[in-house]
């Protein structure tokens, strides 16, 4: 079955783009969203002065490997795909235009190229962070490693899809205009439509159900049982969704009825023997360790426990732990669904957030909690300067730079 393929999309200077992550910025707090959007100042920090987050930086290079190992034509090896990404960033180099915004580099070089290339020379995560620890980022290295290969492993038992588009940008009109008020813009000043925008991880279809979906890619440390509590009312999965189905409607493309969303936690671990305690005995933690039944088993009979196993019920406890956990150890799927009605009113609900993002007169002013997201914001140096009355612009120039391919 041969299946169309995303439209291609209007320069985000042809339209005013209202990005998914955006909203939830704007939803958050609204002085993030003016500093961090790129329909205002587009500000992250510099790498070179406050370093990287490593787990945002980590989930990015594992989207990267899965982005490509599930392209349609491509279909590269996710190992390679994840240690190409890890190299580029970790060591620099010469990059493509793509590959560009994936780095940290705030003065990449061009240099020679093919007509119609453009290649761009960068310095590595090494050359730029102001600290680091080398050991904590090869294990990151080789974390990432052991992750693709127990997933090349795990799809020829789960995949039962098929996949139309890999990470693809969707831009859909809102049914409003606005003016546009980028300074960069060669539009600025214009009337432009309104677009939501925003970037799912793939749209997929299912022969045997004769259906589409969009699948939502995630790592997490640990997957409890309540970790897809929140998939249900998840404003991403829900937002992907209703794109995917606006964009179809429009281009009449074929998953006009979409309404559903694969959602995939990867833990960040892979298949490993047990750890051994200084008394000889094997680990068995449920949180730490990152074994499988046969690991386990291996374990024992290599280090002649088998009495102290038949004789131990919590031994015999965790190893059917693992026996009933499987694959899910590492990799959980969950599918989350929306009705129609409900995606009408993630539509009209948008809309209503844009239109009042866009207001001339809105107001930009902090929203401090004790959450996580406050206290460790990238931008409550400034935050705080602000409300002390300090140089907030002195911060911002000296240790945020725009942010490049938004």
């Amino acid at each position: 079955m041969v299946i169309a393929a995303p439209p291609e999309i209007p320069g985000k200077y042809d339209i005013i783009p209202i990005h998914t992550s955006d909203v939830a910025s704007f939803l958050r707090c609204r002085r993030y969203w003016s500093w961090s959007s790129p329909a205002r100042n587009n500000l992250r920090t510099r790498a070179d002065v406050s370093g990287i987050n490593p787990n945002l930086w980590f989930g990015t290079g594992i989207h990267y490997a899965l982005e490509k190992f599930y392209h349609p034509v491509l279909r590269r090896d996710p190992v390679e795909a994840w240690q190409t990404w890890f190299k580029y960033q970790w060591d620099g180099g010469v990059v493509t235009e793509e590959l560009l915004e994936h780095t940290y580099d705030n003065n990449p070089h061009p240099v020679g190229a093919a007509p119609g290339e453009h290649l761009y020379q960068v310095r590595g995560l090494r050359d730029i962070l102001p600290q680091y620890d080398e050991e904590e980022y090869m294990q990151y290295r080789d974390l990432g490693t052991n992750m693709m290969e127990f997933y090349k492993q795990y799809v020829p038992n789960h995949d039962d899809f098929q996949v139309v588009a890999t990470e693809s940008t969707y831009s859909v009109p809102l049914g409003f205009t606005s003016i546009d008020l980028r300074e960069e813009s060669p539009n600025y000043g214009k009337q432009l439509e309104v677009h939501a925008r925003g970037k799912r991880d793939a749209i997929c279809y299912r022969e045997r159900t004769d259906s589409f979906f969009v699948t939502d890619h995630k790592t997490a440390a640990v997957i409890g049982p309540e970790y897809f509590d929140k998939i249900d009312t998840d404003p991403q999965v829900s937002n992907y969704i209703w794109a995917s189905r606006e964009e179809a409607i429009l281009n009449d493309l074929p998953w006009k009825r979409i309404n559903e969303c694969l959602y995939q936690a990867l833990r960040k671990a892979a298949p490993m023997p047990p750890t051994m305690l200084q008394s000889g005995l094997p680990s068995v933690s449920r949180t730490t360790e990152s074994t499988t039944a046969v690991l386990f088993q291996d374990f024992i009979v290599r280090n002649n426990l088998q009495v102290w196993f038949d004789d131990n019920d919590k031994a015999q406890s965790y190893y059917n732990y693992l026996v009933e956990c499987g694959d899910e150890n590492f990799i959980q799927r969950r599918t989350t669904y929306r009705s129609k009605t409900f995606l009408d009113n993630v539509g009209k609900n948008l809309r209503m957030i844009a239109e009042e993002m866009l207001d001339n007169d809105i107001k930009i002013y902090p929203r401090f909690t004790g959450e996580i997201a406050c206290v460790r914001c990238a931008f409550r140096a400034p935050c705080i300067a602000v409300e002390d009355g300090a140089d907030a612009e002195f911060i911002l120039d000296n240790n945020y730079e725009p942010n490049r391919g938004r």
